[in-house]
């Protein structure tokens, strides 16, 4: 078979092949990684046409591969692209993250990561950090194209794929040669640092190894450095080295540095060729200086250390702490000659020197080894070294001294001697030769034993200075020291000729080197300093280099002197502290000390030139200084280019390069003290399209160019100057004289003034002067006429406007016009605007200025100038227009040549120039905006209700950039409904700037709708969707209908299908629902609820774990605050579904398939709990599974809307397949067999006249049971149906008043105060139909309980004393009964809590009865009310109801042993400790008030016997212990009775007896009184032997005799108990006992009455046998074979469990101490047997010398008798024989026996001997 299939699989690919032939190798990879068919084919095919490895080809496969794919990218084909990877087995992630790294395009790079975030977003954000970091290591590697070469075969292709799948170790290796490769600090955190070491080592970098070990010790010794330490070194600090590191390191290291084998050695660790040298290992660890550190004591102690020293004479190294003295021990023993020195340093060692003891010690050994080491060599007072020791004991002084200097002992001293030597005293010296004291001290007195190590000694001795003086010569630097310049030039010029005969450039140039490094170095001292200066300008060299460095370093503290820093960083260090001086001092400039610091960078050529001052004026704007430290030092304008940034106003700069560029060629030293002209050019304000661009040219080119552009525009504005100059202008004024006319009277209109401006011939010479103004264009005539005519200033004034704006022309035009219209205001008005928007707005200010002096209309041209020309939008600026419009609200602004205007009209056109200035005269649009605001600020629209700037401004800011593209005509926005406003708004929309769209309309309070919904199709069309929070949103942000929100996901769903329809649907639905959308003709809510449940039934399986359902909006507004408990009926239910008015026009019929699926989301809906749904679902698609219909027909049946008589034979079949069995699914608490007996017992009294259930609503409850039992899904629903009802069934109550109760508080009252059947059943349904949480049903319970404890504490009336303590709860006893309501709480520990929490609220409340603080909480509150409710009635206006300590005490006792069974429960340990704990401290309280019973009560209730001792010790210490043995239960008998043994036993061994038996007899613990009788009975015993007893025998007294008859009696109790407890073991011992007790008494009586009876006279007591300590078997055969009789014997054989030897007692009293009386007791008590004769034959015969012959014939008697006993005729006949009792063997021979004999031939010889006889 199988070999079939290879032959299919081999013809197939065959085939594959054939087809292949003759198509490119691209176009089937392609084909193949496309449709992912025979890929593997594919790699086989070309790898074997190519002919190489299939490995290798499958590189350039991938290659291929990847290619492809980022073509796909590029065309944005994402998921063919996924599908291609996927296809190929590779990471899609990977690739797709490091195309978009690797992208150049940055859309598209944008548009894949969104890619990857929209898959699956959560798991994108947390891999988005590792792709990342791989994508860095890709990056990082790519540069290292060693490293990656020496890879290649483990990463053949470098990508993050390729990174991600390497192994753990080889990343980790590899990552660590990146590091060392590029240095890179950010991978240090992933380093592993063995494979650091590891690499260190392989790679043999001692260097590095070396800086780790330093790190490490430096870290161990936790030395701060100065400098900070890398990234790599505080790395090698937190890494400890281990020590599978070290032995790696000593493995592989190849001739490792002496400094890194030191470290090791600390480390503990030796290289193989030093592992065996010990003198090595010893050094090295010397020089690391851890020979005494514990870490080497170890191997230390190993090493023959010792004797090493020793053999060395390292004596004083033997007692450093690493030499061992076990060691030195062994080597004193084994060497003679050294041993004392050794025992000495053993001592040394041992005893410590700062003890006395120690002290005396070693004082001793130090005297043992003097007298040692010195005996028989010479006397010891003679030894200089003991001699110089008694000097030190004793006091010193001079004479003394000196009687030791002469003594002949101290002369041997070798430091004397030579000391003696070298002193020569002469004749009258002392004849000894040795110094006097006197003479020692004088000559060490002034020695310098501190001098510096530099200092030159002199010596006297002229050989001593020979020998070690130093060799120095005195050249001309010592004359310079000396401040002798002068002479050290001529020193240093002698000596040059001298040796060299001539003297160079470069000698002399050598020695001003050292002169000027002698000046810095001594640069403090100002003197040397001016003698080197002195010297080096002596020899011909220049000092101002010097001179200005000293000056900068003297004057400006100079950070040189104590940091060593470079050249350029000081003279930076310079330049901030002239600054800093400046900033100090600002009215005195620094000129010497800043021209010095730049005559020290221009000489040097600095790249970084000091630019600090430069940037301080630059930052500040004051061009002034900046253009004289330019030109006074001529700094190159490469400075100032770097300077441009730094300018407060940027424009100011580049200004200043422009002008500095033009203005001469470049600076140079000769010509920098002339005088330089700057040329101020006025800027042109034309808003032509070329002025424009070549402004924002101007502005916006480098600085190279800027100095090119400046000297065009430099040359241009000169060439106008120059062909101004040609004009004549003494000419024309010549010219424009005519003296002779007179002057004219004033010009009433413009239509006579043109006039008289259009007449040729001469006129006044005003006039004249007005037309050569207009002819030749120069404004200056028109003052000039001015002042000729101060009449017709305003006519001047209108020329000289009209000239400078260049509006002459259209001036003349418009002046026709005005002719017709009569109207000269709106000429003067057009030339006013046109200058404004023609940018002549400084022309028009000064023409106001020069001619209307006094004009208000001045501030309006004043503000417009100052925010146009001076970009100044300042409050001063905006003060300007508030004068203005305050004199035009006083009719106090007119223009020239115009009547006085209507204010209104005035105001409007002062806003239309307003608005001209906003759109012609700015650059920028920054710079409207500031205008704008400027407006806004001047709180123009509080005078002027034309137009809201305050709304231009805001809708300006947000589309400028449009309103030029749009031609929007400012002039026309002159309130908020304005049409141009609307064409704004429309323009937006249309060029889709719908942010700025909905801006603007927002502001101008328009429609939103439209725009928002254009946005959002605009942004589908494009693809993009985003979530629908963000929808939801942006409606609240614009306050939109939610409709529109609807249509839109409407929209949106019918261009898509799948998992995104039903998305889209479902927003859609919950747009509905979130916002109660009514159904509209815009939209049908059904219709959109079944396509997306028809999206739903269509999506594929792998898509439906992703999705979440839809629910109905009664569900999750409704049923989910309320816990998912149903609280509505069917008709209701069906009315919230909307069943009825359900119209679908198109069904669509289901498949199989979508039927399964729906019946699952049917399902799971019901799971949930949103049956709303689920009813609309199976209307709309007319489907109904059977959970759904069990469920409605539960509900029907339930309400009473059906009944089980008229169910429909289906119905029938289906509840009659119902099992009892699974009937107690729906209860989650259920009550046993034997509790819910007891409760129908505990009721039948209560019971007996009410009416049990009728018989229809069981068989409802039985048929609701059937049908929800039936239920796989929808449980809980169906559950909470079948609980209401039979909590309504047992309450009495109507289904649907249980139903629709929402609060179970109510419930749970009805059913604790009417009486019902079931009642612990109706409150467990209640808690579980309504979800009630664990911790409800705790504080319920335990508000239930702690009134069931209170409420009884209150009853007036006298209780039995017999009744129970605590009032039953819902019929049942709640002590007795506790475990059922236990079974009530699903967590008994939340119960115990809430218990525990009434405990604290019962504290507190006594705190609030007695005035005193208390701490308030919920347990408190509900307490309160308890206790007001059943307390004693009282007034009013009375104080708390009022507890008794003892009601408080009982009520907190019943508390914590409830709170104690809960806790039990559930095992809660910490609960049980927390009641133990109040219990203890409770129990104090009691004690103090002498409540024993509530003591008890507490013992008994918690029952935890052991951790309650102290209850015990309460009660016993009061002499209460009667109060334990009262009348309890049986469960708590038991625990009871055992605790009170137990402590007895263990806590009252000595002083408990009494009390043991009293608890006894009450328990009736027969067992254990038996055992104290017992006990009693031994130590009586014990004591008569300690007392009375002596080597066996007893004395007989009285007192003996009254003990042994007590310890008598005490058995014979003992043995009555024991027999009561059916212990016949025991009893039987104990009778042994007392029988032994009874023969003991015997004994001592017999021996009294016989001493008494023969020895009347005799004063010593009477002694007996001892049978109480009868220990070993000899002492009991003793007693048997001499003292006891047979019934004694038998006494001691029961007591002790000896076993008798008859034989043995037989003979020794019957025979041997002939009592004959014996023989007859034994007899009487035992039966005797041939053989326990003939056993005490052979023993007799075995004590007997004589052999069978009896000595005496008493005892010949005796064995007759004995022998006579036998029954055995052969035996008597033989012992008898033995015996040698002839006449027993002769009546045996003379009897009939005889024959019998004879026949069994016993005896023959015998008996032969016998008869011959």
């Amino acid at each position: 078979m199988h070999s079939g299939q290879s032959q299919t699989h081999v013809q197939g690919k065959e085939k594959i092949f054939r087809s292949w032939s003759g198509i490119s190798e691209i176009t089937i990879i392609k084909e193949a990684t496309t449709k992912g068919e025979h890929i593997d084919f594919c790699l086989e095919y070309w790898s074997q046409k190519r002919k190489i490895p299939l490995q290798e080809y499958r590189h350039y496969f991938f290659d291929v591969v990847q290619a492809y794919v980022q073509r796909l990218l590029s065309e944005r084909l994402v998921c063919k692209a996924e599908n291609v990877l996927r296809n190929v087995e590779r990471d899609v992630k990977c690739f797709f993250y490091q195309y978009a790294c690797e992208c150049q395009d940055e859309e598209l790079s944008e548009f894949v990561l969104d890619h990857l975030r929209s898959k699956e977003p959560q798991l994108y954000e947390q891999e988005e950090p590792v792709l990342t970091y791989y994508w860095s290591l890709v990056q990082q590697l790519r540069e290292c194209s060693s490293l990656m070469t020496r890879h290649k075969v483990q990463i053949p292709r470098l990508n993050i794929e390729a990174l991600m799948s390497l192994p753990e170790e080889s990343l980790q290796l590899l990552l660590v040669e990146l590091y060392f490769a590029n240095g890179n600090d950010t991978l240090l955190v992933e380093l592993n640092k063995e494979l650091v070491w590891q690499h260190l080592v392989d790679n043999q970098l001692m260097d590095k190894l070396l800086k780790w070990l330093t790190c490490r010790q430096r870290a161990g010794a936790e030395v701060q450095e100065e400098s900070v330490p890398s990234k790599l070194e505080q790395c090698f600090e937190s890494w400890p080295i281990d020590a599978s590191m070290y032995d790696y390191g000593v493995e592989q290291l190849k001739q490792p540095c002496e400094v890194l084998r030191n470290f090791f050695a600390k480390a503990g660790y030796f290289f193989d060729d030093e592992s065996s040298n010990i003198s090595t290992q010893l050094r090295r660890l010397c020089t690391m200086g851890c020979l005494q550190d514990k870490e080497h004591a170890d191997w230390l102690c190993q090493q023959p250390l010792a004797k090493y020293l020793f053999e060395r004479g390292y004596y004083r190294l033997l007692l450093m702490d690493c030499v061992p003295t076990v060691a030195l021990e062994q080597l004193a023993n084994s060497q003679s000659e050294l041993g004392p020195l050794l025992a000495l340093i053993v001592d040394l060692k041992k005893h410590p020197l700062n003890q006395t003891e120690g002290f005396q010690l070693i004082a001793r050994s130090v005297q043992t080894y003097l007298e040692e080491t010195h005996h028989g060599v010479e006397p010891l007072e003679e030894h200089p070294l003991l001699t110089f020791y008694d000097f030190l004991t004793q006091e010193p002084s001079i004479g003394l001294l000196e009687g030791f200097l002469t003594s002949t002992s101290l002369s041997r001293v070798p430091y004397l001697k030579s000391l003696s030597a070298r002193f020569d005293h002469g004749p009258t010296g002392h004849p000894s030769g040795v110094p006097t004291p006197h003479e020692l001290f004088r000559k060490f007195k002034n020695i310098n034993l501190e001098a510096h190590s530099s200092e030159l000694w002199s010596f006297s001795n002229a050989r001593l200075s020979q020998r070690y003086a130093r060799k120095s010569q005195l050249n001309y630097t010592h004359y310079i020291k000396q401040q002798r310049s002068a002479y050290a030039v001529y020193y240093l010029i002698t000596e040059q000729l001298q040796l060299y005969g001539q003297i160079t450039r470069a000698q002399l140039y050598h020695a001003c080197e050292t002169v000027t490094q002698l000046a810095l170095r001594n640069a403090g001292d100002a003197d040397l300093v001016t003698h080197c200066v002195a010297c080096c300008e002596m020899l011909g060299f220049d000092t101002q280099l010097l001179r200005s460095f000293l000056l900068l370093q003297r004057q400006l503290n100079s950070k040189c002197q104590v940091e060593n820093v470079s050249y350029s960083e000081m003279l930076c260090h310079w330049d901030e502290q002239i600054v800093k001086q400046l900033i100090d001092q600002p009215e005195e400039f620094p000129l010497e000390l800043y021209q010095s610091l730049i005559c020290l960078a221009n000489r040097n050529g600095l790249d970084k030139f000091p630019n600090n001052l430069l940037k301080y004026y630059a930052s500040r704007d004051d061009w002034w200084p900046l253009l004289l430290i330019f030109q006074y030092f001529d700094l190159p304008l490469s400075e100032l280019k770097k300077l441009l940034g730094h300018f407060k106003t940027n424009s100011l700069g580049l200004h200043m390069l422009q002008a500095l560029s033009y203005d001469c060629p470049p600076f140079s030293t000769t010509t920098s003290h002339h005088h330089h002209h700057h040329h101020h050019h006025k800027r042109n304000f034309r808003r032509t399209e070329q002025n424009t661009a070549s402004s924002q040219e101007t502005l916006t080119n480098s600085s190279q160019s800027s100095n090119q552009d400046a000297g065009n525009l430099s040359q241009g504005i000169r060439e106008q100057s120059l062909a101004c100059n040609n004009q004549d202008l003494f000419a024309i004024l010549l010219t424009s004289s005519t003296n002779n006319l007179p002057d004219l009277e004033p010009i009433e209109n413009i239509g006579k003034f043109m006039d008289m401006m259009h007449i040729q011939n001469p006129q006044c010479t005003w006039l004249n002067l007005l037309k050569n103004c207009v002819n030749y264009e120069m404004p200056i005539l028109a003052v000039l006429a001015t002042t000729l005519s101060e009449q017709n200033r305003d006519w001047c004034w209108l020329v000289w406007l009209a000239v400078t704006s260049g509006q002459w022309g259209t001036l003349v035009q418009d002046a026709h016009l005005s002719l017709k219209e009569s109207n000269s205001s709106k000429l003067i008005w057009s030339l006013v605007r046109g200058a404004v928007y023609r940018g002549q707005v400084n022309a028009l200010l000064h023409s106001f200025i020069i001619f209307q002096t006094d004009s208000k209309f001045t501030h309006l041209c004043r503000f417009l100038h100052l925010t146009s020309h001076k970009e100044d939008f300042s409050d001063s600026t905006i003060d300007e227009l508030r004068q203005f419009f305050y004199y035009l609200s006083q009719d106090r602004v007119c223009l020239p040549l115009c009547p006085l205007q209507p204010r209104k009209l005035l105001m409007k056109s002062s806003i239309n120039l307003l608005l001209t200035q906003l759109e012609n005269n700015f650059d920028c649009i920054l710079q409207q905006e500031k205008f704008l605001n400027c407006i806004c600020r001047s709180d123009v629209g509080d005078i002027c209700d034309l137009l809201d700037f305050c709304l231009l401004d805001k809708v300006f800011a947000v589309s400028a950039k449009w309103m030029r593209q749009f031609s929007i005509d400012l002039e026309q926005l002159v309130s908020r409904d304005s049409p141009e406003y609307r064409r704004l708004v429309e323009n937006l929309t249309e060029v889709k700037a719908y942010e700025e769209a909905l801006e603007v309309a927002s502001m101008l309070q328009l429609p939103l709708n439209d725009i928002v919904y254009g946005k959002w199709l605009d942004e589908l069309d494009r693809g993009e969707l985003r979530p629908h929070v963000e929808y939801e949103r942006e409606i609240e942000k614009h306050f939109l209908p939610p409709a529109i929100l609807v249509n839109f996901l409407l929209q949106a769903a019918n261009g898509t299908s799948g998992l995104k329809r039903y998305d889209l649907l479902k927003s859609c639905l919950s747009v509905i629902k979130q916002h109660h959308l009514f159904p509209n003709e815009s939209f049908d809510r059904d219709q959109i609820e079944y396509d997306m449940t028809w999206s739903y039934l269509e999506l594929a399986e792998d898509e439906l774990p992703s999705i979440k359902i839809y629910y109905s909006e009664y569900f999750e507004q409704i049923m989910l605050k309320e816990r998912c408990v149903l609280y509505k009926s069917f008709a209701e239910l069906k009315e919230l579904a909307g069943i009825d008015d359900l119209s679908i026009a198109n069904k669509s019929k289901l498949t199989q398939e979508m039927e399964n699926r729906l019946n699952e989301l049917l399902n799971t809906l019901l799971d949930e709990g949103d049956i709303v749904e689920a009813l609309r679902l199976q209307e709309l698609f007319e489907f109904r599974p059977n959970d759904l219909r069990f469920i409605v027909f539960a509900m029907a049946l339930a309400e009473g809307m059906t009944t089980v008589s008229t169910l429909a034979i289906k119905e029938r079949q289906l509840l009659s397949e119902v099992e009892k069995s699974a009937f107690p699914k729906f209860n989650r608490i259920t009550l046993n067999q034997r509790c819910a007996s007891d409760l129908s017992d505990s009721l039948s009294d209560a019971v007996e006249f009410e009416e049990i259930p009728a018989k229809e609503k069981q068989q409802t409850l039985d048929t609701l049971l059937g049908i929800c039992s039936k239920l796989k899904h929808g449980v809980e629903l169906g559950r909470r149906i079948v609980l209401a009802y039979r909590a309504a069934m047992y309450l009495d109550k109507e289904y649907m008043d249980v139903l629709r109760t929402k609060d179970a508080a109510i419930l749970l009252k009805s059913a604790a105060e009417e009486d019902c059947l079931q009642r612990l059943l109706v409150v467990s349904d209640i808690h579980i139909s309504t979800r009630m949480t664990p911790l409800e049903i705790a504080e319920s319970l335990a508000l239930e309980l702690t009134t069931c404890i209170v409420r009884p504490r209150f009853y007036i009336l006298e209780v039995p004393r017999n009744t129970l303590r605590n009032a039953n709860l819902w019929g049942h006893n709640i002590d007795r009964d506790f475990h059922l309501f236990l079974e009530l709480a699903p967590n008994t520990t939340l119960l115990g809590n809430c218990l525990m929490d009434y405990c604290d609220a019962l504290k507190s409340y006594r705190r609030y009865q007695d005035n005193k603080p208390y701490e308030e909480s919920e347990a408190f509150e509900r307490l309160s009310q308890i206790i007001s409710r059943y307390g004693i009635p009282k007034s009013v206006n009375a104080g708390p109801q009022v507890l008794s300590h003892k009601k408080h005490n009982q009520i907190y006792v019943e508390l914590l042993i409830k709170a104690h069974l809960c806790f039990v429960h559930e095992c809660s340990m910490e609960g049980i400790a927390n009641v133990l704990q109040r219990a203890k401290h409770l129990n104090s309280q009691l004690t103090k008030a002498r409540s024993w019973s509530l003591i008890v009560r507490l013992l008994i209730g918690i029952a935890r016997y052991r951790e309650m001792y102290y209850c015990f010790d309460a009660l016993i210490d009061n002499d209460q212990f009667e109060s334990l043995l009262g009348q309890f239960d049986d469960d708590q008998k038991l625990g009871l009775r055992q605790a009170i043994l137990s402590y007895l036993r263990e806590y009252q061994p000595n002083n408990g007896k009494e009390l043991l038996r009293l608890a006894a007899l009450h328990f009736l613990m027969y067992k254990e009184l038996a055992e104290m009788w017992a006990q009693d009975g031994q130590e009586l015993i014990t004591r008569i032997r300690q007392q009375y007893e002596q080597a066996g025998k007893l004395k007989c007294c009285s007192d003996v005799q009254s003990l042994l008859q007590r310890a008598m009696e005490n058995f014979s109790h003992s043995t009555e108990n024991y027999l009561l407890d059916n212990k016949l073991l025991l009893a039987q011992q104990n009778v042994a006992k007392a029988e032994l007790m009874a023969m003991q008494l015997d004994l001592c009586s017999n021996h009294g009455d016989k001493r008494n009876s023969t020895n009347m006279n005799t004063s010593s007591t009477p002694i007996c046998p001892s049978v109480l300590g009868v220990e070993t078997r000899e002492h009991f055969r003793d007693l048997v074979n001499t003292h006891l009789s047979v019934p004694q014997s038998l006494i001691l054989s029961r007591a002790y469990g000896y076993d008798l030897n008859w034989s043995e007692a037989l003979l020794c009293h019957f025979v041997i101490l002939q009592r004959g009386n014996y023989l007859k007791e034994y007899l009487c008590h035992q039966v005797i047997n041939d053989d326990i004769i003939e056993q005490a034959v052979k023993g007799y015969l075995l004590q007997s010398s004589q052999g069978a012959v009896l000595s005496r014939q008493q005892e010949e008697q005796s064995f007759g008798q004995l022998v006579n006993l036998i029954k055995s005729v052969t035996l008597k006949y033989k012992l008898a024989s033995m015996l040698g009792l002839k006449t027993i063997v002769m009546s045996l021979i003379n009897d009939s026996t005889v024959y019998y004999l004879r026949d069994t031939n016993f005896g023959r010889k015998e008996f032969s001997n016998i008869v011959d006889s």
